[in-house]
Protein backbone atom coordinates (compact mmCIF):
# COMPACT_ATOMS: atom_id res chain seq x y z
CA UNK A 1 0.00 0.00 0.00
CA UNK A 2 1.36 3.44 -0.93
CA UNK A 3 2.31 5.78 1.75
CA UNK A 4 2.48 9.34 2.04
CA UNK A 5 5.87 11.02 3.04
CA UNK A 6 6.27 12.62 6.77
CA UNK A 7 7.94 15.64 7.39
CA UNK A 8 8.71 16.29 11.17
CA UNK A 9 9.45 20.19 11.65
CA UNK A 10 10.94 20.19 14.80
CA UNK A 11 13.12 22.44 16.58
CA UNK A 12 16.43 20.25 17.46
CA UNK A 13 17.03 16.70 17.48
CA UNK A 14 20.71 16.84 18.76
CA UNK A 15 19.77 17.57 22.79
CA UNK A 16 18.28 15.39 25.31
CA UNK A 17 14.76 16.49 25.79
CA UNK A 18 11.18 14.71 25.69
CA UNK A 19 10.20 15.56 22.64
CA UNK A 20 13.51 14.52 20.60
CA UNK A 21 12.91 11.13 22.25
CA UNK A 22 9.40 11.67 21.01
CA UNK A 23 10.34 12.35 17.30
CA UNK A 24 12.97 9.80 17.20
CA UNK A 25 11.35 7.27 18.28
CA UNK A 26 7.83 7.82 15.80
CA UNK A 27 10.37 8.69 13.31
CA UNK A 28 12.15 5.13 13.22
CA UNK A 29 8.95 3.31 14.09
CA UNK A 30 6.86 4.51 10.74
CA UNK A 31 10.23 3.97 8.79
CA UNK A 32 9.95 0.34 9.83
CA UNK A 33 6.22 0.71 8.57
CA UNK A 34 7.81 1.39 4.88
CA UNK A 35 7.01 5.16 5.28
CA UNK A 36 8.63 7.80 3.76
CA UNK A 37 10.25 10.07 6.77
CA UNK A 38 12.22 13.21 6.98
CA UNK A 39 12.77 15.32 9.78
CA UNK A 40 13.57 19.23 9.59
CA UNK A 41 15.36 20.53 12.72
CA UNK A 42 15.66 24.30 12.76
CA UNK A 43 18.63 24.31 14.69
CA UNK A 44 21.72 21.83 14.44
CA UNK A 45 24.07 22.35 17.65
CA UNK A 46 26.41 18.73 17.59
CA UNK A 47 27.39 16.16 14.72
CA UNK A 48 24.96 13.35 15.58
CA UNK A 49 21.41 13.19 17.10
CA UNK A 50 20.74 12.21 20.78
CA UNK A 51 19.07 9.29 20.13
CA UNK A 52 19.72 6.86 17.78
CA UNK A 53 17.73 7.17 14.62
CA UNK A 54 17.14 4.45 11.78
CA UNK A 55 19.58 5.27 8.51
CA UNK A 56 16.25 5.13 6.54
CA UNK A 57 15.43 8.52 8.39
CA UNK A 58 16.89 11.20 6.61
CA UNK A 59 17.94 14.81 8.83
CA UNK A 60 17.59 18.04 7.14
CA UNK A 61 19.33 20.47 9.49
CA UNK A 62 18.42 23.84 8.64
CA UNK A 63 20.97 26.15 10.71
CA UNK A 64 23.59 24.60 11.40
CA UNK A 65 25.41 26.22 14.68
CA UNK A 66 28.02 24.33 15.77
CA UNK A 67 30.99 26.02 16.47
CA UNK A 68 33.12 25.03 13.20
CA UNK A 69 29.98 25.56 11.17
CA UNK A 70 30.86 27.83 8.20
CA UNK A 71 29.25 31.08 8.96
CA UNK A 72 26.13 32.69 6.95
CA UNK A 73 27.52 35.28 4.46
CA UNK A 74 25.89 39.05 5.27
CA UNK A 75 25.17 40.22 1.90
CA UNK A 76 22.55 42.33 2.28
CA UNK A 77 19.90 39.83 0.48
CA UNK A 78 18.22 38.83 3.29
CA UNK A 79 14.19 37.79 2.71
CA UNK A 80 12.51 40.49 4.93
CA UNK A 81 8.99 39.32 3.67
CA UNK A 82 7.71 36.99 6.55
CA UNK A 83 8.94 39.35 9.47
CA UNK A 84 5.48 41.14 9.21
CA UNK A 85 2.72 37.81 9.52
CA UNK A 86 5.08 36.43 12.16
CA UNK A 87 5.61 37.49 15.92
CA UNK A 88 8.45 40.11 16.08
CA UNK A 89 10.88 38.01 18.65
CA UNK A 90 10.99 35.86 15.44
CA UNK A 91 13.00 38.68 13.25
CA UNK A 92 14.22 40.06 16.66
CA UNK A 93 17.64 39.21 16.29
CA UNK A 94 20.39 37.43 13.82
CA UNK A 95 20.19 33.99 15.06
CA UNK A 96 16.12 33.96 15.61
CA UNK A 97 15.87 35.52 11.53
CA UNK A 98 18.33 32.68 10.26
CA UNK A 99 16.49 29.95 12.01
CA UNK A 100 13.63 31.83 10.55
CA UNK A 101 14.31 32.28 7.41
CA UNK A 102 15.68 29.25 7.18
CA UNK A 103 12.82 27.33 7.86
CA UNK A 104 10.12 29.30 6.02
CA UNK A 105 12.52 28.73 2.79
CA UNK A 106 12.40 25.13 3.68
CA UNK A 107 8.43 24.94 3.65
CA UNK A 108 7.89 26.91 1.04
CA UNK A 109 9.46 24.30 -1.11
CA UNK A 110 7.65 21.11 -0.01
CA UNK A 111 5.44 19.91 -2.83
CA UNK A 112 4.27 16.50 -1.06
CA UNK A 113 3.73 14.57 2.36
CA UNK A 114 1.85 15.47 5.11
CA UNK A 115 4.02 18.12 7.56
CA UNK A 116 4.04 17.72 11.46
CA UNK A 117 4.49 20.74 13.11
CA UNK A 118 6.08 20.00 16.52
CA UNK A 119 5.29 23.10 18.73
CA UNK A 120 3.07 26.30 18.41
CA UNK A 121 5.74 28.43 17.16
CA UNK A 122 6.31 26.16 14.19
CA UNK A 123 2.73 25.57 13.73
CA UNK A 124 2.74 29.21 12.67
CA UNK A 125 5.51 29.55 10.54
CA UNK A 126 4.00 26.36 8.84
CA UNK A 127 0.23 27.81 8.38
CA UNK A 128 1.79 31.15 7.38
CA UNK A 129 4.36 29.42 4.58
CA UNK A 130 3.64 25.82 3.67
CA UNK A 131 1.84 25.50 0.02
CA UNK A 132 -2.08 25.20 1.11
CA UNK A 133 -2.38 21.58 -0.83
CA UNK A 134 -0.15 20.04 1.55
CA UNK A 135 -1.63 18.43 4.59
CA UNK A 136 -0.42 19.31 8.05
CA UNK A 137 -0.75 18.05 11.64
CA UNK A 138 0.13 19.77 14.87
CA UNK A 139 1.82 17.54 17.22
CA UNK A 140 1.22 19.18 20.74
CA UNK A 141 3.54 18.86 23.50
CA UNK A 142 2.57 21.90 25.79
CA UNK A 143 -0.60 21.25 27.79
CA UNK A 144 -3.47 23.51 26.23
CA UNK A 145 -3.31 25.81 29.54
CA UNK A 146 0.41 26.62 28.63
CA UNK A 147 0.10 28.90 26.23
CA UNK A 148 -0.67 32.45 27.56
CA UNK A 149 -1.84 35.87 25.96
CA UNK A 150 -0.57 36.48 22.70
CA UNK A 151 0.56 33.00 21.93
CA UNK A 152 -3.35 31.68 23.24
CA UNK A 153 -4.06 34.44 20.19
CA UNK A 154 -1.77 32.66 18.34
CA UNK A 155 -2.79 29.12 18.94
CA UNK A 156 -6.67 29.68 18.62
CA UNK A 157 -6.27 31.18 15.21
CA UNK A 158 -3.43 28.38 13.50
CA UNK A 159 -4.79 25.60 14.76
CA UNK A 160 -7.79 25.46 13.19
CA UNK A 161 -6.06 25.59 9.59
CA UNK A 162 -4.21 22.25 10.43
CA UNK A 163 -5.72 18.70 9.12
CA UNK A 164 -5.74 17.74 12.93
CA UNK A 165 -4.79 18.36 15.79
CA UNK A 166 -2.57 15.49 18.14
CA UNK A 167 -2.49 15.81 21.89
CA UNK A 168 -1.00 13.75 24.65
CA UNK A 169 -3.75 13.87 27.37
CA UNK A 170 -7.67 13.29 27.64
CA UNK A 171 -7.87 16.76 28.81
CA UNK A 172 -6.08 18.61 25.93
CA UNK A 173 -8.51 16.52 24.02
CA UNK A 174 -11.26 17.85 25.47
CA UNK A 175 -10.31 21.05 25.38
CA UNK A 176 -9.36 21.37 21.41
CA UNK A 177 -12.40 19.86 20.57
CA UNK A 178 -14.55 22.09 22.47
CA UNK A 179 -12.79 25.15 21.17
CA UNK A 180 -12.24 23.98 17.53
CA UNK A 181 -15.55 21.98 16.71
CA UNK A 182 -15.12 20.22 13.06
CA UNK A 183 -11.92 20.49 13.76
CA UNK A 184 -10.28 16.59 13.68
CA UNK A 185 -8.74 16.35 16.95
CA UNK A 186 -6.78 13.06 18.31
CA UNK A 187 -5.11 12.09 21.47
CA UNK A 188 -1.98 9.82 21.00
CA UNK A 189 -0.11 9.38 23.97
CA UNK A 190 3.81 9.40 23.28
CA UNK A 191 5.32 5.94 23.18
CA UNK A 192 8.19 4.80 24.70
CA UNK A 193 11.08 4.12 22.35
CA UNK A 194 11.04 0.19 23.48
CA UNK A 195 9.98 -2.19 25.51
CA UNK A 196 13.21 -3.98 25.61
CA UNK A 197 15.44 -1.89 28.41
CA UNK A 198 17.51 -2.27 31.47
CA UNK A 199 15.01 -3.68 34.63
CA UNK A 200 15.18 -2.54 38.18
CA UNK A 201 16.62 -5.20 40.48
CA UNK A 202 14.86 -3.38 43.72
CA UNK A 203 17.70 -4.10 45.49
CA UNK A 204 19.52 -0.56 44.88
CA UNK A 205 18.48 1.54 47.80
CA UNK A 206 18.36 4.69 45.68
CA UNK A 207 15.35 7.15 44.81
CA UNK A 208 15.80 8.00 41.21
CA UNK A 209 14.45 11.25 39.23
CA UNK A 210 15.01 13.32 36.24
CA UNK A 211 13.90 16.04 34.06
CA UNK A 212 14.59 19.50 33.15
CA UNK A 213 16.35 21.66 36.32
CA UNK A 214 13.86 24.59 36.30
CA UNK A 215 11.30 25.44 38.76
CA UNK A 216 7.87 23.76 37.71
CA UNK A 217 9.84 20.37 37.89
CA UNK A 218 9.84 21.17 41.48
CA UNK A 219 12.77 19.29 42.35
CA UNK A 220 13.68 21.48 44.87
CA UNK A 221 10.25 20.17 46.97
CA UNK A 222 11.36 16.87 46.06
CA UNK A 223 15.24 17.32 47.92
CA UNK A 224 13.28 18.86 50.96
CA UNK A 225 10.75 15.71 51.42
CA UNK A 226 13.60 13.70 50.94
CA UNK A 227 15.49 15.28 54.08
CA UNK A 228 12.09 14.02 55.97
CA UNK A 229 12.79 10.08 54.22
CA UNK A 230 16.56 10.40 55.27
CA UNK A 231 15.51 11.23 58.64
CA UNK A 232 13.84 7.43 58.25
CA UNK A 233 15.91 5.96 56.10
CA UNK A 234 19.80 7.08 56.34
CA UNK A 235 21.10 4.68 53.77
CA UNK A 236 18.68 5.78 51.23
CA UNK A 237 19.51 7.96 48.29
CA UNK A 238 18.48 10.37 46.14
CA UNK A 239 19.72 10.87 42.00
CA UNK A 240 18.27 13.81 40.26
CA UNK A 241 19.74 13.47 36.25
CA UNK A 242 18.85 16.62 34.15
CA UNK A 243 20.54 20.24 33.13
CA UNK A 244 18.71 23.45 33.50
CA UNK A 245 18.78 27.01 35.40
CA UNK A 246 17.56 25.24 38.68
CA UNK A 247 21.03 23.66 38.96
CA UNK A 248 22.95 25.76 40.91
CA UNK A 249 20.31 26.71 43.78
CA UNK A 250 19.66 22.71 44.24
CA UNK A 251 23.19 22.45 45.22
CA UNK A 252 23.38 24.89 47.07
CA UNK A 253 19.76 23.61 48.98
CA UNK A 254 21.76 19.97 49.03
CA UNK A 255 24.73 21.83 50.91
CA UNK A 256 22.93 23.98 53.19
CA UNK A 257 20.25 21.09 54.73
CA UNK A 258 23.49 18.86 54.71
CA UNK A 259 22.22 16.10 52.83
CA UNK A 260 25.40 16.15 50.63
CA UNK A 261 25.53 12.02 51.17
CA UNK A 262 22.17 11.33 50.26
CA UNK A 263 20.95 13.46 47.52
CA UNK A 264 22.98 13.89 44.21
CA UNK A 265 22.69 15.88 40.83
CA UNK A 266 24.15 13.96 38.83
CA UNK A 267 23.63 16.34 35.69
CA UNK A 268 22.10 15.24 32.07
CA UNK A 269 22.80 11.70 30.93
CA UNK A 270 22.19 10.06 27.76
CA UNK A 271 21.54 7.28 29.10
CA UNK A 272 18.48 7.45 30.95
CA UNK A 273 17.16 3.84 30.81
CA UNK A 274 20.41 2.18 32.79
CA UNK A 275 20.39 5.25 35.28
CA UNK A 276 16.81 4.92 36.07
CA UNK A 277 17.21 0.91 36.06
CA UNK A 278 20.17 1.77 38.93
CA UNK A 279 16.89 2.84 41.30
CA UNK A 280 14.68 1.26 43.24
CA UNK A 281 11.97 4.30 43.18
CA UNK A 282 10.95 6.65 41.34
CA UNK A 283 9.85 10.17 42.30
CA UNK A 284 7.46 12.68 40.54
CA UNK A 285 7.56 16.50 41.87
CA UNK A 286 6.40 18.61 39.00
CA UNK A 287 4.42 21.15 39.17
CA UNK A 288 2.44 20.09 35.57
CA UNK A 289 3.36 18.37 33.20
CA UNK A 290 2.20 18.49 29.19
CA UNK A 291 2.63 14.29 29.79
CA UNK A 292 5.21 13.43 31.25
CA UNK A 293 7.67 10.90 29.41
CA UNK A 294 9.91 10.49 31.63
CA UNK A 295 7.54 8.99 33.84
CA UNK A 296 6.65 6.41 31.44
CA UNK A 297 10.21 5.70 30.75
CA UNK A 298 10.99 4.76 34.49
CA UNK A 299 7.38 2.40 34.76
CA UNK A 300 8.65 0.67 31.74
CA UNK A 301 11.83 -0.30 33.58
CA UNK A 302 9.91 -1.75 36.36
CA UNK A 303 10.34 1.42 38.90
CA UNK A 304 7.39 2.12 40.92
CA UNK A 305 6.75 5.52 41.10
CA UNK A 306 5.77 8.43 43.58
CA UNK A 307 3.85 11.28 42.17
CA UNK A 308 2.40 14.26 42.38
CA UNK A 309 -1.24 14.11 41.10
CA UNK A 310 -1.02 16.61 38.25
CA UNK A 311 -3.79 17.58 36.64
CA UNK A 312 -2.12 16.61 33.53
CA UNK A 313 0.19 13.98 32.76
CA UNK A 314 0.69 11.87 35.86
CA UNK A 315 -3.36 11.52 36.89
CA UNK A 316 -3.78 10.29 33.16
CA UNK A 317 -0.98 7.50 33.59
CA UNK A 318 -1.00 6.67 36.86
CA UNK A 319 -3.77 4.51 38.85
CA UNK A 320 -3.12 5.24 42.36
CA UNK A 321 -2.13 1.95 44.33
CA UNK A 322 -2.14 -0.14 41.17
CA UNK A 323 0.75 0.45 39.06
CA UNK A 324 2.39 3.58 41.34
CA UNK A 325 1.23 5.88 43.93
CA UNK A 326 -0.53 9.08 43.40
CA UNK A 327 0.59 12.27 45.82
CA UNK A 328 -1.70 15.23 46.36
CA UNK A 329 -0.55 18.46 44.31
CA UNK A 330 2.48 20.44 46.07
CA UNK A 331 2.64 18.67 49.37
CA UNK A 332 6.01 17.76 50.28
CA UNK A 333 5.02 15.34 53.37
CA UNK A 334 3.05 13.78 51.53
CA UNK A 335 5.73 13.07 49.10
CA UNK A 336 7.83 11.87 51.50
CA UNK A 337 5.45 9.90 53.67
CA UNK A 338 5.17 8.24 49.83
CA UNK A 339 8.33 7.76 49.19
CA UNK A 340 9.08 6.33 53.16
CA UNK A 341 5.88 4.19 52.37
CA UNK A 342 7.86 2.33 49.50
CA UNK A 343 10.89 2.08 51.02
CA UNK A 344 9.17 0.16 53.69
CA UNK A 345 7.55 -1.87 51.80
CA UNK A 346 9.22 -4.22 49.18
CA UNK A 347 5.92 -6.32 48.24
CA UNK A 348 4.12 -3.26 47.34
CA UNK A 349 6.89 -1.96 45.93
CA UNK A 350 7.08 -5.36 43.53
CA UNK A 351 3.51 -5.29 42.71
CA UNK A 352 3.33 -1.72 41.35
CA UNK A 353 6.56 -2.80 39.16
CA UNK A 354 4.52 -5.20 37.58
CA UNK A 355 1.33 -3.25 36.95
CA UNK A 356 3.56 -0.72 36.00
CA UNK A 357 5.13 -2.58 32.95
CA UNK A 358 1.94 -3.99 31.78
CA UNK A 359 0.57 -0.16 31.81
CA UNK A 360 3.54 0.95 29.72
CA UNK A 361 3.03 -2.49 27.00
CA UNK A 362 -0.37 -2.03 26.42
CA UNK A 363 -1.04 1.57 26.43
CA UNK A 364 2.38 2.81 25.18
CA UNK A 365 4.26 0.95 23.41
CA UNK A 366 6.08 1.64 19.90
CA UNK A 367 3.74 -0.67 18.20
CA UNK A 368 0.18 0.49 19.15
CA UNK A 369 1.04 3.83 19.19
CA UNK A 370 2.51 3.47 15.78
CA UNK A 371 -0.99 2.19 14.82
CA UNK A 372 -2.64 5.17 15.84
CA UNK A 373 -0.41 7.53 13.79
CA UNK A 374 -0.55 5.41 10.84
CA UNK A 375 -4.02 5.34 10.96
CA UNK A 376 -4.08 9.12 11.53
CA UNK A 377 -1.20 10.16 8.46
CA UNK A 378 -3.63 7.67 5.86
CA UNK A 379 -7.08 9.57 7.18
CA UNK A 380 -5.54 12.79 6.79
CA UNK A 381 -3.60 11.68 3.14
CA UNK A 382 -6.98 10.31 2.06
CA UNK A 383 -9.41 13.15 3.25
CA UNK A 384 -7.60 16.18 3.99
CA UNK A 385 -9.45 19.49 5.84
CA UNK A 386 -10.28 22.03 3.73
CA UNK A 387 -8.34 24.85 3.94
CA UNK A 388 -9.57 28.07 5.58
CA UNK A 389 -9.42 31.41 3.55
Amino acid sequence: MKRPKIIYVTFNVYGVGGTVRTVVTQANALVARGFDVEIAVMQRTQEQPAFPLDGRVRVVPLTDERAEAPKPDEDGTEDTSWHAGLPEQMSADPLSRRRTGNLVAYLRGVREGIVVATRASIALIVRNHLPADVPRIVQEHMHALAHKGVWRDHVEATYPTFDAIVTLSRSDLDHYAGLFPGVRVRRIPNAVHSLDVPQTGHAAKVVVTAGRLDENKGFHQLIAAFERVVERHPDWTLRIYGGGPEEERLRRMVLKRHLYNNVFVMGPTRELDRRLAQGSIFAMSSKSEGFGMVLLEAMNCGLPAVSYACPIGPREILTGDVDGLLIPEQDVDALADGINRLIGDESLRRKLSDAARRTVAEHYGPDPIADAWEHLFLEVWKNPSPRPA
